[in-house]
C-alpha cells in the first residue's frame, strides 16, 4: 500500500526553500535592513574610522564621537512613545528621512564641524527609532522557525554598513596619491554623504511598497479581515494553520498583563513574585545586551589596532578585519540560532570567548608589567584571537541577545522595555568612550573584566535563561515570566 502524502515539517526544509516560503516576512525587515546598513556605516565612521583623524583630537572631537550614541538614546525615546501605537512606516520612513538629512549635510559641508556632529545624531536617532519599530514587528510577523534568522538581520546588516565604510575608506586612500590627499576636491566624506542620502531614499521607497502590518497591530485595531488576509500573506498556510495562527495572535494579544502568564501564588508572596516577573527578564536580556556592546567599542577597537599594527603588519587602519569579522560571525549565528537554539549556543560561546579574551588580557598585562613594547613580542596570534573572539561574541551572545530582546516582554510593555535597554545600552557605550578619552582604564584591565563578565554570563545564561526554539511568542512568555 503506497505511503500517504504528509505535510513537510518545518525543520526539515532547507534554509532557501524556507527563506523563500516566507519570503514577504523578509521583505517586510527590507526598508529596516537597508537603515541599519546606513546607521552601521556611521557607527564606523565614528568608533572603526576615527574622526580624529578628521578634525584635531581635542574635546570637540571627542562630543563628536559621542554624537551618533546620544542620537540612539534619542531615538529610543520617541520609538518609546509610539512604536505600537502607529503603523511601522512612521518609524521607517522618519528614519530613511534622518538619513537623507544627514547624507546632504555630508555632501554639502563635508568638513564642517557641526553638520558631522548633526548628521551623527540624526543617523543615531535612526537607529534608535528602527530597532524598536523592527524587533516588535519583526518578532509578531515571523513564524517561530525562523524567527531567530529574521531578527538577526539587524545585526547583520549593521555589520555589512560597518564593512562597507571602513573598506572604501581604505582602498580610498590606498588609491589616492599622497600628495593629493587632503587637498582633493571630492572630499571622502562626501562619497559617504551620498551613501547615506541614497540609503534613506531606499529605504522610504521600501517602507512605502511592502505596506503588511503586523497582525497584532491590526487586532488591536479591531481590523478582523485585515488580519485573515496579513496571516494568509505572511505565512500562505492552509486554512486550518490560518486558523492556528489566528488563534495564536488573540491569545497573545489578550495576555496584556504580567501577571496573566502564570498561575496566581499565595497572597503573601503574590506581591515579589509580580514584582518579580516584571523586572528580571528586563535584567536578563540587558546583561546579555551590555556585554555584546563591550566588544563594539571604542576600547577593544583601539587595542585591535594596535595589535593589527605590530601583528599583522598593517601599514595604516586595519579595523575592515575586525568588521569582517564581526559580519561573519553575526551570519553564522543566524543560521545557527533557529536549529541550535538560543541558550545552548549562548552559553558555550560565553565560556569560549571568556577563555580567548583572558589569554589576550594575560599578554596586555604581561606587557604594561615589564614595560615592553609591543614589537618585543609576536602579536600575530594575539590579533588572530581578538578576530576569533569577535565572531564568536557576534554570532553567539549578540544575536541571542537580540533574539532574547524581542520575545521577552508583552505587546502592552514591549516597544517601552526594548528602549529602555538600548538607552542603557548607550550609556554603557558613552562611559566607555569617556573611559578611553580619560585613560581610566588599562587594557589588561579591560580584557580581565570581560573576560570575567564571560564566564559569570554563561553560568547565568546556563541557569536563568529559558530555551525559546521553535515556540510561539506567547509559549516564549510563559517561559520568561516563570519566577524559581
Amino acid at each position: 500500500m503506497p505511503t500517504l502524502p504528509t505535510i513537510e515539517e518545518e525543520g526539515k526544509l532547507s534554509w532557501l526553500r524556507l527563506m523563500w516560503k516566507y519570503r514577504l516576512q523578509f521583505q517586510s525587515m527590507a526598508s529596516a535592513s537597508i537603515i541599519f546598513v546606513g546607521c552601521g556605516m556611521r557607527l564606523a565612521w565614528s568608533i572603526f574610522d576615527t574622526p580624529a583623524g578628521k578634525f584635531l583630537n581635542n574635546s570637540n572631537t571627542h562630543n563628536l564621537m559621542m554624537s551618533w550614541f546620544i542620537g540612539v538614546v534619542l531615538g529610543a525615546i520617541l520609538a518609546a512613545l509610539f512604536v505600537q501605537r502607529v503603523t511601522k512606516n512612521v518609524a521607517y520612513t522618519s528614519s530613511g528621512f534622518l538619513l537623507i538629512m544627514a547624507g546632504i549635510l555630508n555632501l554639502f559641508l563635508p568638513q564642517h564641524f557641526l553638520a558631522a556632529c548633526y548628521s551623527s545624531v540624526s543617523v543615531g536617532a535612526a537607529y534608535g527609532l528602527t530597532q524598536v519599530q523592527a524587533l516588535v514587528t519583526g518578532s509578531e510577523v515571523a513564524h517561530k522557525s525562523i524567527r531567530g534568522m529574521l531578527l538577526s538581520c539587524e545585526r547583520i546588516f549593521l555589520w555589512v554598513g560597518v564593512s562597507v565604510q571602513v573598506f572604501y575608506t581604505r582602498v580610498w586612500y590606498n588609491l589616492e596619491p599622497l600628495e593629493t590627499q587632503g587637498y582633493n576636491m571630492h572630499h571622502i566624506d562626501q562619497l559617504h554623504g551620498t551613501a547615506m542620502a541614497a540609503l534613506g531614499l531606499g529605504a522610504v521607497i521600501l517602507a512605502l511598497a511592502h505596506r503588511l502590518e503586523s497582525p497584532l497591530l491590526l487586532l488591536h485595531q479591531e481590523r478582523e479581515m485585515a488580519v485573515g488576509d496579513t496571516l494568509k500573506a505572511l505565512h500562505g498556510q492552509s486554512t486550518t494553520e490560518l486558523v492556528r495562527l489566528r488563534e495564536d495572535c488573540r491569545q497573545l494579544h489578550s495576555a496584556r498583563d504580567w501577571e496573566r502568564f502564570v498561575d496566581e501564588p499565595e497572597e503573601a508572596v503574590a506581591s515579589w513574585r509580580r514584582w518579580a516577573r516584571r523586572v528580571l527578564p528586563f535584567f536578563k536580556v540587558l546583561l546579555l545586551r551590555c556585554f555584546a556592546t563591550l566588544v563594539v567599542s571604542l576600547s577593544y577597537n583601539r587595542a585591535f589596532l594596535v595589535v593589527s599594527w605590530h601583528g599583522l603588519e598593517c601599514d595604516m587602519n586595519c579595523l575592515y578585519w575586525l568588521a569582517f569579522s564581526g559580519l561573519v560571525g553575526s551570519i553564522c549565528g543566524a543560521f545557527i540560532v533557529d536549529r541550535q537554539g538560543r541558550r545552548k549556543l549562548c552559553s558555550l560561546s560565553l565560556f569560549t570567548a571568556g577563555i580567548m579574551i583572558v589569554m589576550v588580557g594575560g599578554v596586555f598585562e604581561h606587557l604594561e608589567s615589564v614595560k615592553k613594547t609591543f614589537h618585543d613580542i609576536n602579536l600575530h596570534a594575539i590579533a588572530l584571537l581578538m578576530l576569533l573572539f569577535e565572531v564568536v561574541v557576534a554570532g553567539g551572545v549578540a544575536v541571542p541577545a537580540l533574539i532574547y530582546t524581542a520575545e521577552a516582554f508583552s505587546i502592552a510593555h514591549k516597544a517601552r522595555c526594548l528602549a529602555g535597554i538600548l538607552i542603557l545600552e548607550q550609556m554603557l557605550q558613552l562611559g566607555l568612550l569617556l573611559a578611553v578619552f580619560e585613560h581610566c582604564i588599562t587594557i589588561s584591565v579591560f580584557f580581565f573584566t570581560i573576560g570575567g563578565l564571560s564566564f559569570v554570563g554563561g553560568v547565568l545564561v546556563f541557569l536563568v535563561m529559558p530555551e525559546t526554539k521553535q515556540l510561539t511568542l506567547y509559549e516564549c512568555l510563559i517561559k520568561f515570566k516563570k519566577v524559581p
